[in-house]
């Protein structure tokens, strides 16, 4: 499927609900997968978990769940990227897609999104709603965009960020420290850290600016390293602290016939040479 206006178009895959591009004037501003993995690149619906679950277990009013895991040992970026969705509107600019989200054994809830994608000038958003039927269920949503850079990028916030330490290679500790309103592109090493802060996310390069906004996300995970290409930064919008399904820490729990909205956007600008 493809959604566009005047000056942006995107591809859009039914299966997984997966955005595959974005185009601003004939040119990618979001980066594709080169290796087919829907983390790699694109936009892929991080649901109903986003980043990592440790050991892949979680426990929820009193009983334990096994997501699948990797070959690390832990589950990852949830499962919505990867299972059929419903087309239940289709026009130029935008289409409406709806799943449920139950899984049998690992997540036995049946929780309903539907996820709202569509362009308006130069401006693209996702929004999505759960709904449950009934009881209760957890849930910590995110996206896993591709914004295409130059080497001399720059992220701007409105006030300073909040850093996650952490205790190992993937997982925060539960302690933050204050970080820089504005966070540059590294000479060596890369990003790949959690962030708390609400707030307007501004990311300049070059050529473009990304004026990115969030519905209810407190957290965002940076990362540039090796899938990013060295051409591209992603600036993944999450609802609660990675692992948060494990320890608790600002997990949603959603309530029988509770919707709870969430997504994000960006708007694209040219900037003019001097």
């Amino acid at each position: 499927m493809k959604i566009s206006s005047d000056i942006m178009v995107a591809e859009i895959e039914e299966n997984g609900a997966y955005v595959k591009s974005v185009q601003y004037n004939g040119i990618d501003i979001i980066k594709r997968s080169n290796d087919g993995h829907k983390t790699h690149g694109g936009i892929a619906p991080l649901f109903p978990y986003a980043n990592r679950i440790e050991n892949g277990s979680y426990t929820f009013m009193g009983r334990q769940y096994q997501f699948a895991r990797t070959k690390e040992g832990n589950s990852i970026h949830g499962y919505a990227k990867d299972i059929k969705w419903d087309v239940e509107e289709e026009e130029e600019d935008s289409v409406t897609l709806k799943t449920d989200l139950f899984r049998e054994n690992e997540y036995p809830f049946h929780v309903i999104c539907t996820l709202h994608i569509c362009i308006s000038g130069s401006r693209f958003c996702e929004n999505a709603n759960f709904y449950l039927r009934e009881g209760k269920a957890p849930i910590a949503p995110g996206f896993h965009p591709y914004y295409v850079v130059d080497e001399n990028w720059e992220i701007n916030l409105e006030r300073r960020a909040l850093k996650a330490m952490k205790k190992d290679e993937y997982f925060p500790s539960g302690d933050y420290v204050e970080f820089y309103k504005n966070i540059r592109s590294k000479r060596s090493g890369y990003f790949d850290d959690l962030f708390k802060y609400e707030g307007q996310i501004v990311l300049n390069t070059s050529q473009m600016r990304y004026t990115v906004e969030r519905i209810n996300s407190k957290y965002f995970m940076l990362y540039n390293g090796q899938f990013a290409e060295n051409r591209s930064v992603a600036i993944e919008p999450m609802s609660s602290p990675v692992n948060s399904f494990r320890t608790g820490d600002d997990i949603k729990v959603l309530n029988s016939g509770e919707i709870f909205p969430f997504g994000f956007s960006f708007s694209v600008d040219e900037i003019e040479s001097s």
